[in-house]
């Protein structure tokens, strides 16, 4: 009875252990922290008294969007004065082209109008026995004028068919319509980027109101707290109704890769430690530091922080040693502007 009952506890301690085992393993694939891995070494972070504020990064990436914005319209207007440019130089091409058809018409009229005038000038006339070596002579005269009129003809026949073949040949290029669409174009184009701003203004937002949140490894959720990814996934969820699953490195597979020169408030940033087999840590990409902080000229990112001076939901710098030697790249989730 008692051997029994060993072997019954024995194996329920075995399946207990597996279990352990596998939903650990299952955990440590699901959740992320960058610091468990990695040596905090001293110096790796700033001492940050002075932050910036909601306000302050608002008002520094209005400016940044603006200023983004503005720098494409330019480039969009500048390509419009190109084509438009080219298309006049086309339609008055076509325009010399057709006064060109239309002086040739007008002279092989004029040519016409005088080989009929001539052939009823000779039918009326009847020469007389006083006239008739003059008539002989006008005669002659008149053959040669025609010859000359034919070849003349002639001539003229053969430029009209050049200039008609060029004609065909130097049709414009059908591009966009006309202007009118061209001018919506620019227009749609303007509307995207405000849609994008809008979208970026509200994920980053709604981001920073959970500043000051605590860190929940794996935790997913406001209360009682978030891990990185977390953090990310709900952010998105309520701010903009998108959904995105899974950890750092699968949030990082559903993004398109952009770098850090080209990144957008917005985007999003990932980490890797040297001993990590994947990307680890994730956080939102605020732009430039505004003036007025301890953080100086450098990037910043919002993220959820399990070590350091700092932990929970705070503002980062990529300019501070952990970040710097841990960076993994930038990813692009929203349109971008």
């Amino acid at each position: 009875m008692i051997t029994s009952l060993k072997r019954i506890l024995t194996v329920l301690f075995v399946i207990f252990l597996s279990s352990s085992l596998f939903f650990a393993e299952d955990a440590a694939t699901d959740y992320d922290d960058i610091f468990a891995n990695q040596k905090i070494e001293k110096d790796d972070f700033y001492t940050i008294i002075v932050e910036p504020s909601k306000e302050e990064i608002q008002e520094q990436n209005n400016k940044f969007f603006e200023e983004l914005k503005q720098k494409k319209l330019e480039i969009l207007r500048k390509k419009q004065k190109e084509i438009e440019k080219k298309e006049a130089a086309k339609n008055q091409i076509i325009s010399q082209k057709e006064k060109q058809k239309a002086e040739l018409e007008k002279q092989k009229e004029n040519l016409k109008n005088k080989k009929n005038n001539s052939k009823t000038q000779q039918t009326e006339t009847k020469p007389d026995d006083k006239t008739e070596k003059q008539s002989s002579e006008n005669k002659s005269k008149q053959l040669s004028e025609q010859k000359t009129k034919k070849t003349e003809q002639k001539k003229s026949e053969t430029i009209k068919n050049q200039q008609k073949e060029n004609l065909q040949n130097s049709k414009p290029e059908k591009s966009e319509e006309n202007f009118e669409n061209k001018e919506k174009d620019d227009n749609n184009e303007e509307q995207k980027m405000d849609f994008s701003i809008q979208l970026r203004k509200k994920f980053i937002d709604c981001g920073m109101e959970f500043k000051g949140i605590k860190y929940v490894w794996g935790g997913k959720t406001p209360s009682p707290g978030f891990d990185c990814s977390g953090f990310v996934t709900y952010t998105a969820k309520k701010s903009l109704d998108l959904d995105i699953k899974g950890n750092a490195q699968d949030i990082y597979n559903q993004t398109t890769p952009v770098a850090l020169e080209e990144a957008q408030p917005g985007d999003l940033i990932f980490f890797k430690g040297d001993t990590d087999t994947r990307v680890t840590h994730v956080g939102i990409y605020l732009g430039k530091n505004p003036e007025g902080n301890d953080f100086g000229k450098q990037n910043l990112f919002l993220n959820a922080a399990s070590a350091g001076p700092r932990t929970g939901i705070v503002i980062s710098g990529l300019n501070e040693n952990y970040w710097k030697k841990t960076y993994y790249g930038c990813g692009r989730l929203l349109p971008s502007i």
